[in-house]
């Protein structure tokens, strides 16, 4: 039960052993005040033929990635309080420590977070969904937005993250969708804000529906908008490194929720883009694409009045398989 209501610790088997496969993996995303982005990736494989601890590195100056193999008895979980250390490199609620044997070394501190609310009847960002034992995969935001300080160092480069922001969620299960787009940036010139959409084929009892969620912290102000909250997205286009949508709210569910009348208009668009492994039953086998050096341009509008327009840089963007599902 504690971790039902906690999903940022470890979720999975606790043996490390899973029939069909089983991958966990949490996103760190870095950005300095002069927009230079890092995502670091730490997580877990349990594959049919191979289990293995992995960091995986985003780098948004040139789109350049690494992916790091562990053997799991260098894989450390922490519950109370939270933390994953693998291979050394200590990743927490608090900060990232990183060793000398790294890429990337030095220490980061997570300063403030805003953790995403969990509650029984909304136990995270999936809202009830969280509750069906059978998902492909799981979601999770830890916290929306913190602020940064401390240094890297890479290659005799000094990266200085003092004053810079940071993201954490996190995902799970036997494997990404066949099917998605995914985008996320809290680095909007007015504080407090924040933004992250995820949409995708989710399989359902031998079929499949088009699931989306996401949230929209407005100054401080959390508004969550999904499928279950009966919100309704109208996708524009979708192309290989473009997308652009409207959301319009319903409000149904608990506090917070997009409501009627209030509608999100987006447009994303990336450049440069990294490599990156994905899951599929577990073993890291898949290639994607993502980008942390994208454009999310976003305006909220209540009863046909625009109380927000922003555009973001430095923000994640995946598209991901067949686009045609997606719209």
């Amino acid at each position: 039960m504690y971790r039902l209501f906690h999903p940022h610790v470890y979720q999975g088997p606790l043996n490390f052993k899973h029939r069909k496969g089983y991958f966990e993996g949490w996103y760190y995303k870095f950005v300095t005040k002069e927009n230079r982005s890092l995502a670091f990736i730490p997580g877990i494989s349990l594959g049919k033929d191979e289990s293995r601890a992995f960091i995986q590195i985003i780098d948004g100056k040139d789109g350049s990635t690494e992916y790091i193999n562990f053997p799991l008895d260098q894989l450390e979980l922490g519950y109370r309080p939270f933390s994953v250390t693998i291979g050394g490199n200590r990743f927490s609620l608090t900060g990232v420590e990183l060793s000398d044997t790294f890429p990337f070394k030095g220490q980061i501190a997570i300063k403030e977070p805003s953790l995403y609310p969990v509650s029984f009847f909304r136990p995270g960002i999936m809202g009830w969904y969280r509750y069906v034992p059978f998902m492909e995969c799981y979601h999770g935001v830890v916290s929306t937005g913190h602020k940064l300080s401390g240094t890297l160092m890479k290659d005799g480069e000094t990266i200085d993250l003092e004053g810079g922001s940071g993201y954490i969620e996190k995902d799970w299960g036997t494997s990404f969708p066949s099917s998605y787009i995914w985008m996320q940036t809290n680095s909007f010139a007015r504080p407090r804000t924040s933004f992250m959409l995820s949409l995708a084929r989710i399989p359902w009892f031998g079929s499949w529906f088009r699931g989306f969620l996401g949230y929209l912290v407005l100054e401080g102000e959390l508004i969550t908008f999904s499928t279950y909250t009966g919100a309704r997205t109208v996708v524009r286009e979708i192309g290989i490194d473009r997308v652009s949508m409207t959301i319009h709210g319903k409000g149904r569910g608990r506090k917070g929720s997009l409501k009627k009348g209030e509608v999100i208009e987006l447009s994303a668009s990336r450049k440069i883009a990294g490599e990156l492994k994905a899951p599929v039953t577990g073993s890291m086998d898949r290639r994607i694409s993502e980008s942390i050096d994208g454009r999310i341009h976003v305006k909220f509008f209540r009863k046909d009045s625009l109380l927000f327009e922003e555009e973001s840089p430095c923000s994640g963007l995946e598209i991901v398989g067949d686009r045609k599902e997606l719209l």
